[in-house]
């Protein structure tokens, strides 16, 4: 029953976004474009600059809390990062039903991840990024430029794949 009613609210939550953000029509982040940088809120309550957080290859993750899918995807992002190495490889996570820290806080602590995770319910970040489903992968460079964009569910060989895609710059 618990798995069920975790389907309805995931389902519920993607309608919401899609019907609340409509002009957010795809994925508009650009392969071969300079990644969009904002200053959003951390879940230590600090604002961090996006293009400060990119030192490194990055993956910019949308997530939220009541996504089957992205919790797959939160698994596999934690294999990747001891696979590959935190200072080989960055990942940001991006809540996008967060707009403070109280929904980061109960997302990391249910599934168990470190990385770092932004509150992203703001139009500003969702319209540079066209988000209207989660989960989406944004795969940049250490130069900041986009690699690559899945808006979907991955696969660990595709994951993989791109990891090594960025590493290569």
């Amino acid at each position: 029953m618990n798995g069920l009613r975790r389907l309805v609210t995931g389902v519920i939550v993607v309608c919401f976004v899609f019907l609340a953000f409509p002009v957010f029509a795809g994925v508009s982040v650009k392969e071969g474009m300079p990644v969009p940088t904002f200053t959003m809120l951390d879940e230590t309550g600090n604002y961090v600059d996006l293009a400060g957080l990119i030192d490194r290859p990055t993956i910019i993750y949308f997530t939220h809390n009541a996504c089957w899918y992205c919790e797959q995807i939160i698994r596999q992002l934690k294999r990747a990062e001891a696979k590959f190495g935190k200072e080989k490889l960055k990942i940001i996570g991006v809540n996008v039903m967060a707009k403070d820290t109280e929904l980061i806080k109960a997302y990391k602590e249910e599934l168990g991840f470190t990385f770092l995770m932004l509150a992203g319910n703001r139009d500003d970040v969702l319209s540079a990024f066209k988000i209207n489903y989660v989960p989406v992968l944004v795969f940049v460079d250490s130069s900041k430029t986009v690699r690559k964009v899945v808006g979907h569910y991955i696969h660990d060989p595709q994951l993989e794949e791109n990891i090594r895609n960025i590493l290569d710059d």
